[in-house]
């Protein structure tokens, strides 16, 4: 049965992937390996926890956004998400424990086992083509080895023999040179592909054998108990609270006047610049805030109330923070436009005033598996952050800002313009009131998406390729009128 499996999912991995670009594919062979896997695990009764498949909500999600979108942004990283929570599916399907913390180092050991000890899965097709072998058939393995041999011998002597006969004599000669010429036409970039493919194919499959043979193997150890804390470092924990309360109670002061309420800046001071001189190292210390409060928490052995308020105070002061990084980028962004980079930032900030509600109820319940939570929030955020179709969101606010004198970046709007955002440049465009210069800087990036276009093959079918293979009398006409344009 693991065999099959393992068989099935390396040779569907190679139709699906090898040599082409990763569209509905991701969604069949998700399907595919988890329908075998679940299976496998199913009709071995080491299914112990089934509320692990809700996994498979983001799991899909995540695939989907290669049928969907041609954004390549997320791509790479999605596909380290979407097998870093398969594994954590599995682990937690085959087990009831708790705490998040003891999958995330189930995880390293299950891969270490799956890569490190791949010889265990080629142990294990040998045992069992053996015992098949024996059972069914009655053959004996030496009997095998023999019949190869016998083979080998016979060919390379009668090879040597057909070579000297053909030298000895044209007409002979003539007989084999059909074989001469297919031999002289073969292409070696071929060859070695071929070889290449059917060296992943067997990687694939050792692997993935290897892999449902360690989670059926995993023996989990129960949770170690930390050590009991010491209370001599709660001075300490309360000394620096109430001093970073104290530096963060006038950093806000001074935030809340010259960010939120614009005063007290010189005339002569570029507010913009003075925006991007803090975010970065505003979103710095706002993450140093959140070890803080966690290692105090932890360390708060009475339970002591001082330190519960000194950590809502700072969790308070570190919104603000966060506030205020969010408002100068915004500050920033509005002078010189969007970016991956700066909406990255947003969605950084927004998570952490997400994961302060957590936190804060960790303040007053340490038994609370902040972790997971965290774990939660993250990845949620990330699948929303790729159905949001930033590149959309980057071209659509960089084309329509009007509250600066920068002029639109066109060149990185070039840079990151894909099929997903062709509808929104083709319409701005067609605005009356974008000069001629800029239509022709439009019409090239449109005409450079279009000319990257390439038939797909139905393994690499994305519906934003396809809305823009529908597009074909647009395309001339965009031709025509850059052909207008420069004349």
């Amino acid at each position: 049965m693991e065999i099959i499996g393992s068989l099935i999912i390396s040779i569907s991995q190679s139709i699906l992937f090898y040599g082409k670009e990763i569209g509905i594919s991701m969604i069949i062979f998700i399907l595919i390996a988890n329908g075998i896997i679940g299976y496998i695990l199913n009709r071995k009764n080491k299914i112990k926890n089934k509320k692990a498949f809700l996994l498979m909500i983001p799991i899909m999600l995540l695939s989907s956004t290669y049928f969907i979108f041609s954004n390549t942004i997320f791509h790479i990283a999605n596909f380290g998400i979407i097998i870093l929570l398969n594994l954590l599916m599995y682990l937690i399907v085959t087990d009831k424990k708790k705490y998040f913390m003891d999958y995330i180092y189930s995880i390293f050991e299950i891969v270490a086992n799956t890569v490190f000890e791949v010889k265990d899965s080629l142990e294990f097709t040998k045992n069992k083509a053996k015992k098949n072998i024996n059972t069914n058939h009655k053959i004996d393995i030496n009997s095998i080895k023999k019949i190869g041999i016998s083979f080998l011998i016979v060919f390379a002597i009668v090879g040597v023999v057909i070579i000297l006969l053909a030298s000895a004599d044209s007409l002979f000669a003539e007989i084999f040179s059909g074989i001469g010429d297919m031999l002289k036409n073969i292409n070696v970039g071929n060859v070695f592909s071929l070889i290449l493919r059917l060296v992943i194919i067997v990687l694939i499959y050792f692997l993935c054998l290897n892999f449902i043979l360690k989670i059926q193997e995993m023996k989990y150890k129960e949770k170690q108990q930390i050590k009991e804390k010491s209370d001599k470092y709660n001075f300490t924990i309360k000394l620096l609270l109430i001093a970073l309360n104290i530096v963060y109670l006038v950093f806000c002061y001074i935030q809340v006047k010259s960010l939120f309420a614009k005063i007290n800046l010189d005339s002569t001071f570029n507010y913009a610049e003075y925006a991007r001189s803090g975010f970065f190292q505003l979103m710095f210390v706002s993450l140093i805030n959140f070890v803080v409060i966690l290692i105090s928490t932890q360390w708060n052995v009475k339970k002591e109330k001082i330190i519960k308020i000194l950590d809502l105070l700072l969790i308070i002061f570190t919104i603000i923070i966060v506030l205020s990084s969010m408002f100068r980028m915004y500050m920033y962004e509005a002078e010189f436009g969007l970016t991956y980079l700066r909406i990255f930032v947003y969605i950084i900030l927004l998570t952490e005033l997400i994961i302060f509600i957590p936190t804060t109820i960790y303040i007053f319940n340490t038994k609370l598996d902040l972790l997971k939570w965290y774990a939660t929030i993250l990845m949620c955020v990330y699948v929303v952050a790729n159905f949001a179709n930033i590149e959309r969101i980057i071209i659509y606010k960089n084309l329509n800002k009007n509250t600066s004198e920068v002029p639109i970046d066109y060149e990185y709007i070039s840079k990151i313009a894909t099929e997903g955002s062709y509808d929104i440049l083709k319409e701005q465009s067609q605005k009356e009131d974008v000069d001629t210069k800029e239509k022709l800087k439009l019409t090239r990036i449109l005409l450079k998406i279009v000319n990257n276009e390439e038939k797909m093959k139905w393994q690499e079918f994305n519906i934003s390729k396809y809305k823009l293979q529908n597009e074909k009398d647009n395309i001339r006409r965009f031709r025509k009128s850059n052909t207008t344009i420069r004349k």
